[in-house]
């Protein structure tokens, strides 16, 4: 709880910079203290990476940026944040909860399980610091195999090379998830443990037969060879994938719509939504005008112009499906929008 001490003693000397919703500035001739700000994101091929590093430039507020002079349109004066790269979900809830960092990215079925103690969460118990700042966008499965492969189905994959991310991601559950659905064990599957862009390399150099990838389409490590013909997506459909959708609160059916990979058509799949989570300890306040700069008017054409999954990160959808209560912080502005005028 090291950090968390840090922080709040950071946020705590920024009282005077930010009082309320934050909108003092510092008295003139005295610097901002720093406030770090780290956003857990995965691996550099994946979509939480790019997503992080843009949250991070939208919220930071270092002196002297005149992007920054409107209020509100910035966190307070002197945040610094900072997108690091992480194994995945898994690995970003357990360091959030545990204070190691200040906030993450995750699936919101990990998230869920976190909190509720379950699943690969069971031996750790109730994950209670985590708190939502935001639902940010939907991710969509992909399973992806050479253009040339035999394999059409996920029940293909039988005594095939398939590798399913590193075991702190999110990928890696909802693979197992949708292997376990068809009754697909380790015994039946020649499970390999790769990132996104060394799972690429091994499929194209025929050491791997797939490899799922859970991310906000289009994912830029597949965009080219998927544009070249080299690549496809097997299909998630069938009574096996409705089962699993059926039982799993914060799964549904989706389509990677026709035209997202150039010259590939709709391929239907399984979505779930990415969580912007923070610990329960971090400064309401700090949250608040957080969560101001990220849906404030003026950071729109920010969220548009970046990774195409930024055009969903919406203030009408930031609360739909929460598998984790609001922040505080994030509750309060949230209900000042509430509020009739």
């Amino acid at each position: 709880m090291r950090l968390l001490r840090s922080l709040a003693v950071l946020a705590a000397a920024a009282a005077a910079t930010v009082a309320g919703a934050i909108g003092m500035t510092t008295p003139p001739g005295e610097a901002p203290e720093r406030i770090a700000f780290q956003i857990a994101t995965g691996s550099s091929s994946g979509t939480y990476y790019p997503i992080g590093q843009m949250l991070a430039s939208l919220i930071s507020h270092p002196p002297g940026v005149a992007r920054c002079e409107a209020e509100g349109r910035c966190g307070p004066l002197g945040l610094i944040a900072a997108a690091r790269a992480s194994e995945g979900s898994i690995a970003n809830v357990r360091a959030v909860n545990e204070g190691r960092v200040t906030s993450g990215l995750a699936q919101a079925d990990i998230a869920a399980d976190a909190f509720e103690g379950r699943g690969v969460f069971k031996a750790d118990g109730k994950a209670a610091n985590l708190r939502a700042i935001a639902a940010l966008f939907p991710e969509t499965v992909h399973i992806v195999v050479m253009a040339d492969s035999k394999i059409a189905a996920v029940k293909d994959l039988k005594g095939k090379r398939v590798s399913i991310d590193a075991a702190g991601s999110g990928t890696n559950a909802m693979a197992r998830a949708i292997l376990g659905a068809y009754k697909l064990t380790e015994k039946r599957v020649k499970f390999a443990f790769e990132n996104a862009d060394r799972s690429l390399e091994m499929l194209q150099a025929k050491e791997l037969d797939a490899f799922f990838f859970v991310g906000g389409a289009p994912l830029g490590v597949v965009e080219e060879l998927a544009a070249e013909g080299k690549i496809r997506l097997i299909p998630l459909e069938g009574k096996e994938i409705d089962a699993l959708v059926s039982k799993a609160p914060y799964m549904s059916k989706a389509q990677i719509p026709a035209g997202t990979y150039r010259n590939m058509g709709a391929v239907p799949s399984i979505e779930v939504r990415a969580v912007w989570l923070v610990n329960a300890e971090v400064s309401n306040d700090l949250v608040f005008a957080i969560v101001r700069a990220l849906f404030h008017p003026d950071n729109r054409g920010l969220l548009d112009s970046g990774h195409p999954k930024g055009k969903l990160i919406r203030l009408d959808t930031a609360r739909d499906g929460l598998p984790v209560p609001l922040h505080p912080g994030a509750e309060a502005y949230y209900a000042s929008l509430d509020k009739p005028n």
